[in-house]
């Protein structure tokens, strides 16, 4: 196996050893931080992801892969270093503006980074595989850092969860530095910045696969993210206390690694007769209010991860390299676009009634989204999943 991919595999597990995923919203709730100020919160992150999750992207492709993501691992050690001894809501805005730093920078960037090095020696074809053990070796070392947070929180203390981070970045850090840029993505690049960024829009804008997989990404990956910002406020509806929230969240990652670690084996076709599945799910456990529910808020964490990383695979063969960083970002960058009135909306709608209704609110975005899906997507990514996917080599620049 190509050194890179055993190196990324490591790293996305490192980087999954954060301890205070699981425990955020309770030291939030500890320093005085309403629902409403965590949606507020939340709203920081998703301006930052926004003015910079695309430069970030070009910044990839433009400079090197392995810089950016060291980049985003001193991101990653200093959001955590200024959470931990935050004591207000405005020290706690700053730590998040840097995590949402190093969001930007491995967006995009480290599946590049792994789909290129697979194409350095003719392993592309491959990439569902190899980026959904990554991403499943992630997710769990969420899941193991959300039951080391949960249990940190309750017998040292809050802040510990956050400082104890410090230590996997460093070691991450170094990691990535003994990394090597893949020879292939040393290709063409258009200087002019906005060019850049018209023919990453164009690859997606101009094939209607790339266009349904890119939707349901947006989509489903705003659904997915509700999950990650307010699952703590869901745990919470839940009366759950802080050790319960840990094991809550770490089930909440695995199920998800369990979706990117079966999805090569499930495959395209099976996972997209599979991604209707994901919204109903979602919207079964928005309707629940007791504990019963997180067998549902499991289900569709793993349906969303199982259904993403086909969908993903996918897209990066239709993404010449030059560009592969870019539109990855654009499609996050949709994403967190629209979660920003959203969030909002979230936000007063828990403060005022319960988080339920929050979920209920984006469930029902879902379920109007499954009618485009079954109109229009279906048919289209039911006939390309059939046909086999070569890297796109070069795009018509953009004038």
């Amino acid at each position: 196996m190509h050194s890179n991919i055993k190196k990324l595999y490591l790293s996305n597990f490192l980087a999954g050893i954060v301890f205070w995923y699981a425990i955020e919203k309770l030291f939030m709730n500890s320093i005085g931080i309403s629902a409403f100020g965590i949606a507020i919160n939340a709203v920081v992150f998703l301006v930052i992801t926004i003015l910079f999750d695309v430069p970030s992207g070009v910044l990839a492709d433009k400079w090197r892969r392995k810089y950016t993501l060291v980049l985003a691992m001193l991101f990653l050690g200093v959001s955590s270093l200024i959470l931990g001894i935050s004591n207000s809501f405005s020290v706690y805005l700053i730590g998040t503006a840097l995590y949402g730093g190093y969001v930007v920078l491995t967006s995009g960037t480290f599946q590049a980074m792994m789909y290129d090095s697979l194409a350095e020696i003719g392993e592309q074809s491959h990439y569902d595989k190899h980026q959904g053990r990554s991403y499943g070796l992630f997710l769990i070392g969420i899941g193991i850092s959300s039951l080391a947070g949960g249990y940190i929180a309750q017998y040292i203390g809050l802040r510990e969860a956050y400082l104890y981070a410090l230590i996997p970045a460093a070691i991450n850090i170094i990691l990535l530095l003994s990394m090597r840029e893949p020879n292939f993505h040393k290709e063409t690049f258009d200087s002019r910045f906005w060019a850049h960024i018209k023919a990453s829009a164009k690859v997606i804008t101009s094939q209607p696969i790339a266009f349904h997989l890119a939707l349901f990404l947006v989509i489903g990956g705003m659904l997915r993210s509700t999950q990650n910002e307010f699952g703590g406020l869901y745990y919470l509806g839940l009366s759950l206390s802080a050790v319960a929230m840990g094991y809550a969240n770490a089930g909440k990652w695995i199920a998800g690694a369990a979706g990117q670690f079966l999805a090569p084996y499930v495959g395209k076709e099976r996972a997209f007769a599979l991604l209707p599945w994901f919204f109903i799910t979602f919207a079964i456990f928005s309707l629940i209010t007791n504990a019963s529910g997180i067998i549902f808020f499991f289900i569709a964490s793993a349906l969303f991860s199982l259904v993403s990383n086909q969908a993903e695979a996918i897209t990066q063969g239709l993404v010449p390299s030059s560009i592969r960083a870019t539109t990855l970002s654009l499609i996050s960058f949709s994403t967190n676009l629209v979660l920003i009135p959203l969030s909002l909306i979230f936000g007063l709608i828990t403060q005022n009634t319960t988080v339920f209704r929050g979920y209920q609110l984006f469930a029902v975005i879902g379920l109007a989204y499954l009618v485009i899906w079954f109109l229009y997507g279906r048919a289209k990514v039911a006939i390309a999943t059939r046909q086999a996917f070569e890297p796109v080599s070069m795009i018509e620049p953009i004038k």
